[in-house]
C-alpha cells in the first residue's frame, strides 16, 4: 500500500467538502465551514501518527496507512449531520471507492477502512480492534489543550469587564472536567500521556491566570456586576 493513498484521501475530502456549510453548529462559528472539517481531520491523522510512533505495536505498514486514511476521512459525513455522521461517512467513502477502482485496489483492506470510519464515533463502546482504539483516541485528543482554552472563551461575552474571571471559572469548572472525562475514554497509553501533558498545560495556564487575578477572589461566587450595581 503506497503512501500516495493518503494524498488521494485528502484530495477526495477537499473535493467533497469544498464550499459546503454546516447548518447545525451554533456554539463555535468556525465549525460551520467546510475548512473546519478538513483541518480537524488532518489533526486527527496527526494524532494517529503520534500515537503509533510512541506505541509498541505489531501493525503492518499497510495497517498503519489504513488507519491514517480512516482518520483523514472519518468525519466526511459530519458536514451533513452530527447524529449518525459515521454511518453516512462510511457510505460516502464506499461510493468513492466504487467509482474509483484504481484507488480501491490500492487499499490493502478497504472493508477495514469502512469499518473504522463507521465505528469511530462510539467512544464508550468496548472495542478490541487496536486500529479503532487508536483512531478513537486521536479523535478525542483534538481540540483539547490550548484550543480548549480558546473554545472556553467563546462561551463568554468578550465585552464583559469580568471576562478573565469568568474564563478562569469556565476552565476550572468545565474544561478540566471535560479533560478528565476524555481521559477515561482513552485506550492507548500514548494517548493518555499526550492528554496528561495537555491537562498539565491547562492547569498551569489557569494557575497563572488566577495569580494575575489576585485580589478579586473576594467576589468568588458573587455576581460582581450586581455587587457594584452594574
Amino acid at each position: 500500500m503506497d503512501e500516495n493513498i493518503l494524498d488521494e484521501g485528502k484530495q477526495f475530502l477537499l473535493s467533497y467538502l469544498k464550499d459546503k456549510n454546516i447548518d447545525y453548529e451554533v456554539s463555535h462559528p468556525w465549525r460551520k465551514s467546510w475548512e473546519f472539517v478538513i483541518l480537524h481531520s488532518l489533526r486527527v491523522e496527526g494524532y494517529v501518527k503520534k500515537i503509533l510512533d510512541c506505541e509498541s505495536h505489531d501493525l503492518s505498514h499497510d495497517e498503519v496507512l489504513n488507519t491514517r486514511l480512516a482518520a483523514i476521512l472519518h468525519d466526511i459525513g459530519r458536514m451533513h449531520k452530527r447524529e449518525g455522521h459515521a454511518l453516512l461517512g462510511r457510505d460516502i467513502v464506499h461510493d468513492w471507492l466504487i467509482k474509483n477502482q484504481t484507488i480501491a485496489n490500492g487499499i490493502k483492506d478497504p472493508k477495514k477502512l469502512l469499518y473504522l470510519i463507521e465505528k469511530h464515533s462510539d467512544k464508550e463502546d468496548d472495542e478490541s480492534d487496536y486500529c479503532l482504539k487508536v483512531l478513537r483516541d486521536a479523535d478525542v485528543l483534538d481540540e483539547i489543550g490550548v484550543m480548549s482554552i480558546f473554545m472556553a472563551s467563546n462561551w463568554i461575552d468578550r465585552n464583559n469587564p469580568y471576562f478573565f474571571n469568568l474564563l478562569s471559572d469556565r476552565v476550572k469548572t468545565f474544561e478540566m472536567n471535560f479533560c478528565e472525562n476524555g481521559l477515561k475514554l482513552l485506550n492507548t497509553e500514548s494517548a493518555k500521556l499526550i492528554l496528561n501533558e495537555k491537562i498539565k498545560f491547562i492547569t498551569l495556564f489557569n494557575n497563572q491566570l488566577n495569580d494575575e487575578l489576585y485580589g478579586t477572589e473576594m467576589f468568588d461566587g458573587v455576581n460582581i456586576a450586581d455587587y457594584f450595581g452594574g
